[in-house]
């Protein structure tokens, strides 16, 4: 039984050279999902703002605003209407060609690649080709889910008496797997605690 013990050792011990004193055997660590989502997300080009409560999201929505010289965004969900109401903002109910961004709540936010998975309800029944190309994405923590497998098993408890028509994911790495023509320009995300 020591021979296999000392076997296992030698398969993960490096061999010490006689100079060296010894060495520490290190795996790496797994990332935390809220961890892996952000760098993903980051990675493949969004915008990530983390946010302690809805007064400091206002203020960046403010900022978003101002940076990218939106003049009408689309937001169908009367809590982000709110929030657009309190902040100035201009806005309308459906979609336009005048609308330049979106405010949107989002179903999941998906760690495995750092995608953000919308459907037919956040988005009003809409497709997205309907809508402007950039977005503003209101998330929290509890949204976030390891993969798209958890969050079809999410959408699936959470809406138990009617399924979205339209499930669809944007940003992240690699994120279209429906491949649903998609053609985002900026994501914004403010996750709140």
């Amino acid at each position: 039984m020591t021979n296999f013990w000392n076997r296992i050792k030698e398969i993960f011990q490096p061999e010490q050279d006689s100079g060296e004193e010894g060495m520490e055997l290190t795996f790496p660590k797994e990332m935390a999902p809220d961890e892996k989502f952000a760098k993903f997300f980051s990675e493949a080009g969004g915008h990530f703002f983390y946010c302690e409560n809805e007064a400091e999201a206002l203020g960046y929505i403010k900022k978003i605003i101002e940076t990218e010289h939106i003049s009408r965004l689309i937001c169908f969900d009367s809590n982000l209407q709110k929030m657009l109401k309190s902040v100035g903002a201009n806005f309308i109910d459906y979609p336009s060609a005048t609308a330049d961004f979106n405010f949107l709540t989002c179903e999941n936010l998906v760690a495995y690649n750092g995608s953000i998975v919308l459907s037919s309800d956040v988005m009003s029944g809409r497709k997205i080709a309907e809508l402007p190309d950039n977005y503003i994405i209101y998330a929290n923590y509890a949204q976030i889910v390891g993969n798209l497998s958890e969050a079809m098993q999410h959408l699936n408890r959470t809406k138990t008496h009617r399924l979205p028509t339209g499930i669809t994911s944007i940003g992240g790495v690699d994120s279209n797997p429906m491949n649903e023509p998609t053609a985002a320009k900026n994501i914004y995300l403010l996750i709140v605690e």
